[in-house]
Protein backbone atom coordinates (compact mmCIF):
# COMPACT_ATOMS: atom_id res chain seq x y z
CA UNK A 1 0.00 0.00 0.00
CA UNK A 2 2.93 2.36 0.62
CA UNK A 3 3.73 2.58 -3.08
CA UNK A 4 0.12 3.44 -3.86
CA UNK A 5 0.07 6.16 -1.22
CA UNK A 6 3.35 7.62 -2.49
CA UNK A 7 1.87 7.76 -5.99
CA UNK A 8 -1.21 9.51 -4.59
CA UNK A 9 0.95 12.05 -2.73
CA UNK A 10 2.96 12.69 -5.90
CA UNK A 11 -0.25 13.30 -7.83
CA UNK A 12 -1.37 15.70 -5.11
CA UNK A 13 1.85 17.68 -5.44
CA UNK A 14 1.52 18.00 -9.22
CA UNK A 15 -2.19 18.84 -9.05
CA UNK A 16 -1.60 21.43 -6.34
CA UNK A 17 0.92 23.17 -8.55
CA UNK A 18 -1.66 23.17 -11.33
CA UNK A 19 -4.24 24.75 -9.02
CA UNK A 20 -1.88 27.65 -8.42
CA UNK A 21 -1.23 27.97 -12.17
CA UNK A 22 -4.98 28.01 -12.85
CA UNK A 23 -5.64 30.72 -10.29
CA UNK A 24 -2.93 32.82 -11.87
CA UNK A 25 -4.45 32.30 -15.31
CA UNK A 26 -8.19 32.85 -14.87
CA UNK A 27 -8.06 34.51 -11.46
CA UNK A 28 -5.34 37.13 -11.34
CA UNK A 29 -5.26 37.52 -15.14
CA UNK A 30 -9.05 37.31 -15.57
CA UNK A 31 -8.95 34.70 -18.31
CA UNK A 32 -11.83 32.52 -19.46
CA UNK A 33 -12.31 29.39 -17.35
CA UNK A 34 -13.61 27.49 -20.38
CA UNK A 35 -10.55 28.34 -22.46
CA UNK A 36 -8.08 27.58 -19.67
CA UNK A 37 -9.72 24.23 -18.97
CA UNK A 38 -9.59 23.31 -22.66
CA UNK A 39 -5.90 24.18 -22.94
CA UNK A 40 -5.15 22.43 -19.66
CA UNK A 41 -6.47 19.17 -21.13
CA UNK A 42 -5.81 19.40 -24.87
CA UNK A 43 -2.11 20.29 -24.64
CA UNK A 44 -1.39 17.38 -22.25
CA UNK A 45 -3.38 15.10 -24.58
CA UNK A 46 -1.13 16.12 -27.48
CA UNK A 47 1.98 15.51 -25.36
CA UNK A 48 0.74 12.07 -24.32
CA UNK A 49 -0.21 11.20 -27.89
CA UNK A 50 3.20 12.25 -29.19
CA UNK A 51 5.03 10.56 -26.33
CA UNK A 52 3.14 7.33 -26.82
CA UNK A 53 3.88 7.34 -30.56
CA UNK A 54 7.58 7.85 -29.94
CA UNK A 55 7.77 5.19 -27.23
CA UNK A 56 5.42 2.80 -29.00
CA UNK A 57 3.19 2.59 -25.93
CA UNK A 58 -0.24 3.32 -27.40
CA UNK A 59 -1.42 -0.23 -28.13
CA UNK A 60 -4.46 0.12 -25.89
CA UNK A 61 -5.47 3.60 -27.04
CA UNK A 62 -8.15 2.55 -29.53
CA UNK A 63 -9.83 0.21 -27.05
CA UNK A 64 -9.63 2.80 -24.26
CA UNK A 65 -11.22 5.48 -26.44
CA UNK A 66 -14.25 3.25 -26.93
CA UNK A 67 -14.57 2.16 -23.30
CA UNK A 68 -17.84 3.64 -22.05
CA UNK A 69 -16.73 3.29 -18.42
CA UNK A 70 -13.60 5.30 -19.14
CA UNK A 71 -15.62 7.95 -20.97
CA UNK A 72 -17.89 8.49 -17.98
CA UNK A 73 -14.92 8.47 -15.62
CA UNK A 74 -13.10 11.05 -17.76
CA UNK A 75 -16.18 13.28 -17.85
CA UNK A 76 -16.58 13.00 -14.08
CA UNK A 77 -12.90 13.89 -13.52
CA UNK A 78 -13.32 16.97 -15.66
CA UNK A 79 -16.55 17.86 -13.84
CA UNK A 80 -14.51 17.91 -10.63
CA UNK A 81 -12.10 20.28 -12.33
CA UNK A 82 -14.95 22.63 -13.24
CA UNK A 83 -16.40 22.41 -9.74
CA UNK A 84 -13.06 23.35 -8.17
CA UNK A 85 -12.58 26.15 -10.70
CA UNK A 86 -15.97 27.51 -9.72
CA UNK A 87 -15.06 27.16 -6.06
CA UNK A 88 -11.76 29.00 -6.45
CA UNK A 89 -13.59 31.97 -8.00
CA UNK A 90 -15.81 32.35 -4.95
CA UNK A 91 -13.86 30.91 -2.02
CA UNK A 92 -10.38 30.77 -0.55
CA UNK A 93 -8.25 27.66 -0.92
CA UNK A 94 -9.00 26.66 2.68
CA UNK A 95 -12.76 27.00 2.14
CA UNK A 96 -12.64 24.92 -1.03
CA UNK A 97 -10.79 22.27 0.96
CA UNK A 98 -13.54 22.21 3.61
CA UNK A 99 -16.19 21.73 0.93
CA UNK A 100 -14.27 18.85 -0.64
CA UNK A 101 -14.14 16.97 2.66
CA UNK A 102 -17.90 16.54 2.66
CA UNK A 103 -17.43 14.42 -0.43
CA UNK A 104 -14.61 12.46 1.17
CA UNK A 105 -16.85 11.31 4.02
CA UNK A 106 -19.45 10.03 1.52
CA UNK A 107 -17.09 8.49 -1.06
CA UNK A 108 -16.80 5.11 0.79
CA UNK A 109 -20.58 4.72 0.46
CA UNK A 110 -20.34 5.11 -3.31
CA UNK A 111 -17.69 2.37 -3.30
CA UNK A 112 -20.04 0.14 -1.30
CA UNK A 113 -22.80 0.93 -3.78
CA UNK A 114 -20.61 -0.52 -6.55
CA UNK A 115 -20.01 -3.71 -4.59
CA UNK A 116 -16.63 -2.70 -3.22
CA UNK A 117 -15.32 -3.45 0.26
CA UNK A 118 -14.76 -0.69 2.81
CA UNK A 119 -12.79 -1.64 5.90
CA UNK A 120 -13.49 0.27 9.09
CA UNK A 121 -9.79 1.13 9.49
CA UNK A 122 -9.73 2.63 6.01
CA UNK A 123 -12.85 4.64 6.72
CA UNK A 124 -11.34 5.92 9.98
CA UNK A 125 -8.31 7.03 7.98
CA UNK A 126 -10.54 8.99 5.58
CA UNK A 127 -12.34 10.53 8.54
CA UNK A 128 -9.02 11.50 10.16
CA UNK A 129 -7.91 13.32 7.03
CA UNK A 130 -11.22 15.14 6.89
CA UNK A 131 -10.86 16.09 10.55
CA UNK A 132 -7.47 17.64 9.85
CA UNK A 133 -9.04 19.64 7.05
CA UNK A 134 -11.72 20.99 9.37
CA UNK A 135 -8.94 22.29 11.62
CA UNK A 136 -7.49 23.99 8.56
CA UNK A 137 -10.76 25.77 7.85
CA UNK A 138 -11.27 27.37 11.24
CA UNK A 139 -11.60 31.11 11.06
CA UNK A 140 -12.40 31.18 7.34
CA UNK A 141 -14.38 34.36 7.72
CA UNK A 142 -17.08 33.72 5.09
CA UNK A 143 -20.74 33.08 5.73
CA UNK A 144 -22.18 29.60 5.41
CA UNK A 145 -24.50 30.86 2.67
CA UNK A 146 -21.51 31.86 0.55
CA UNK A 147 -19.94 28.46 1.06
CA UNK A 148 -23.08 26.42 0.43
CA UNK A 149 -23.52 26.48 -3.36
CA UNK A 150 -19.86 25.99 -4.38
CA UNK A 151 -19.48 23.45 -1.59
CA UNK A 152 -22.43 21.38 -2.80
CA UNK A 153 -21.12 21.35 -6.37
CA UNK A 154 -17.66 20.25 -5.24
CA UNK A 155 -18.97 17.52 -2.93
CA UNK A 156 -21.39 16.18 -5.55
CA UNK A 157 -18.72 16.18 -8.26
CA UNK A 158 -16.30 14.26 -6.02
CA UNK A 159 -18.91 11.63 -5.17
CA UNK A 160 -19.86 11.10 -8.84
CA UNK A 161 -16.15 10.90 -9.75
CA UNK A 162 -15.53 8.19 -7.17
CA UNK A 163 -18.61 6.29 -8.34
CA UNK A 164 -17.51 6.38 -12.00
CA UNK A 165 -13.95 5.56 -11.00
CA UNK A 166 -15.05 2.51 -9.03
CA UNK A 167 -17.09 1.24 -11.97
CA UNK A 168 -14.06 1.66 -14.22
CA UNK A 169 -11.30 0.25 -12.00
CA UNK A 170 -13.15 -2.44 -10.05
CA UNK A 171 -11.94 -5.92 -10.90
CA UNK A 172 -9.81 -4.75 -13.82
CA UNK A 173 -6.34 -5.49 -12.42
CA UNK A 174 -3.71 -3.29 -14.03
CA UNK A 175 -6.16 -1.32 -16.16
CA UNK A 176 -5.43 2.37 -16.09
CA UNK A 177 -1.69 1.93 -15.80
CA UNK A 178 -0.90 2.00 -19.53
CA UNK A 179 -0.18 5.18 -21.43
CA UNK A 180 -3.02 4.56 -23.89
CA UNK A 181 -5.61 4.67 -21.11
CA UNK A 182 -4.26 7.96 -19.73
CA UNK A 183 -4.18 9.42 -23.25
CA UNK A 184 -7.81 8.40 -23.82
CA UNK A 185 -8.77 9.94 -20.48
CA UNK A 186 -7.24 13.27 -21.50
CA UNK A 187 -8.90 13.07 -24.94
CA UNK A 188 -12.40 12.78 -23.50
CA UNK A 189 -11.70 15.49 -20.94
CA UNK A 190 -10.60 17.71 -23.83
CA UNK A 191 -13.77 16.95 -25.79
CA UNK A 192 -15.97 17.99 -22.89
CA UNK A 193 -13.99 21.22 -22.54
CA UNK A 194 -14.29 21.85 -26.28
CA UNK A 195 -18.04 21.30 -26.11
CA UNK A 196 -18.37 23.82 -23.29
CA UNK A 197 -15.93 26.33 -24.78
CA UNK A 198 -18.68 28.52 -26.39
CA UNK A 199 -20.14 29.17 -22.93
CA UNK A 200 -17.23 31.52 -22.34
CA UNK A 201 -18.01 33.64 -25.41
CA UNK A 202 -20.41 35.83 -23.42
CA UNK A 203 -17.63 37.35 -21.36
CA UNK A 204 -14.64 36.49 -23.55
CA UNK A 205 -15.34 36.78 -27.31
CA UNK A 206 -13.56 34.32 -29.64
CA UNK A 207 -11.18 37.05 -30.80
CA UNK A 208 -9.97 37.65 -27.25
CA UNK A 209 -9.58 33.90 -26.66
CA UNK A 210 -7.54 33.61 -29.85
CA UNK A 211 -5.32 36.45 -28.67
CA UNK A 212 -4.71 34.55 -25.45
CA UNK A 213 -3.81 31.36 -27.34
CA UNK A 214 -1.38 33.27 -29.57
CA UNK A 215 0.25 35.04 -26.64
CA UNK A 216 3.80 33.71 -26.16
CA UNK A 217 3.56 33.98 -22.38
CA UNK A 218 0.35 31.99 -22.34
CA UNK A 219 1.84 29.34 -24.64
CA UNK A 220 4.76 28.89 -22.27
CA UNK A 221 2.37 28.68 -19.34
CA UNK A 222 0.22 26.05 -21.12
CA UNK A 223 3.25 23.93 -22.02
CA UNK A 224 4.74 24.14 -18.53
CA UNK A 225 1.41 23.26 -16.94
CA UNK A 226 0.90 20.41 -19.41
CA UNK A 227 4.05 18.71 -18.13
CA UNK A 228 2.67 18.83 -14.59
CA UNK A 229 -0.71 17.59 -15.82
CA UNK A 230 0.82 14.58 -17.56
CA UNK A 231 2.71 13.67 -14.38
CA UNK A 232 -0.39 14.26 -12.25
CA UNK A 233 -2.66 12.13 -14.44
CA UNK A 234 -0.23 9.23 -14.74
CA UNK A 235 0.31 9.06 -10.96
CA UNK A 236 -3.45 9.66 -10.42
CA UNK A 237 -4.37 6.61 -12.50
CA UNK A 238 -1.61 4.45 -11.05
CA UNK A 239 -2.69 5.28 -7.50
CA UNK A 240 -6.34 4.44 -8.19
CA UNK A 241 -5.44 1.26 -10.04
CA UNK A 242 -3.60 0.09 -6.92
CA UNK A 243 -6.89 -1.05 -5.41
CA UNK A 244 -6.93 0.90 -2.12
CA UNK A 245 -9.37 3.58 -3.29
CA UNK A 246 -11.02 4.15 0.10
CA UNK A 247 -7.61 5.34 1.30
CA UNK A 248 -6.44 6.92 -1.95
CA UNK A 249 -9.39 9.21 -2.69
CA UNK A 250 -9.05 11.36 0.47
CA UNK A 251 -5.34 11.78 -0.26
CA UNK A 252 -5.97 12.73 -3.88
CA UNK A 253 -8.60 15.23 -2.77
CA UNK A 254 -6.06 16.92 -0.50
CA UNK A 255 -4.46 18.89 -3.34
CA UNK A 256 -5.98 22.11 -2.02
CA UNK A 257 -4.11 21.53 1.24
CA UNK A 258 -0.75 21.49 -0.48
CA UNK A 259 -1.77 24.39 -2.71
CA UNK A 260 -2.13 26.48 0.45
CA UNK A 261 1.63 26.31 0.86
CA UNK A 262 2.27 26.89 -2.83
CA UNK A 263 -0.07 29.85 -2.83
CA UNK A 264 2.07 31.39 -0.11
CA UNK A 265 5.03 31.21 -2.48
CA UNK A 266 3.45 32.27 -5.76
CA UNK A 267 0.28 34.23 -4.90
CA UNK A 268 1.74 36.19 -1.97
CA UNK A 269 -0.80 34.68 0.40
CA UNK A 270 0.27 34.02 3.97
CA UNK A 271 -0.94 30.64 5.23
CA UNK A 272 -1.45 30.44 8.97
CA UNK A 273 0.77 28.19 11.04
CA UNK A 274 -2.13 25.83 11.75
CA UNK A 275 -2.62 25.41 7.99
CA UNK A 276 0.96 24.29 7.46
CA UNK A 277 0.71 21.99 10.50
CA UNK A 278 -2.39 20.44 8.94
CA UNK A 279 -0.56 19.84 5.67
CA UNK A 280 2.21 18.09 7.59
CA UNK A 281 -0.37 16.03 9.50
CA UNK A 282 -2.01 14.86 6.28
CA UNK A 283 1.32 13.73 4.87
CA UNK A 284 2.33 12.00 8.11
CA UNK A 285 -1.00 10.21 8.43
CA UNK A 286 -0.76 9.03 4.83
CA UNK A 287 2.77 7.69 5.26
CA UNK A 288 1.83 6.05 8.55
CA UNK A 289 -1.15 4.34 6.91
CA UNK A 290 1.09 3.12 4.11
CA UNK A 291 3.65 1.64 6.50
CA UNK A 292 1.12 -0.31 8.57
Amino acid sequence: MLETILLALASVLFRSANSVFDRLSFGLRNQSITLINFLNNFVPFLLLLAGGAVLGKQEGLAAALGDVRLIFFALSVQAVGYAFSYGFRHLTVAQVNIASRVGDILIPFSILLCGGVVGWRDYLFAAALSGCSLVLGQGGGSSRKLLLVPGLWIALALIVQSLCGELFFQGQGAVGTDLGTVTALMFWRSMLCLLLLPLGFRTHPPASMLAVVLDARMQLHALFRALFTVAAQVTFMLALAGGHRVVVWPILNSSTLVSVGLAGLFLKERPARREMVTVAAIICLSLLKGSL
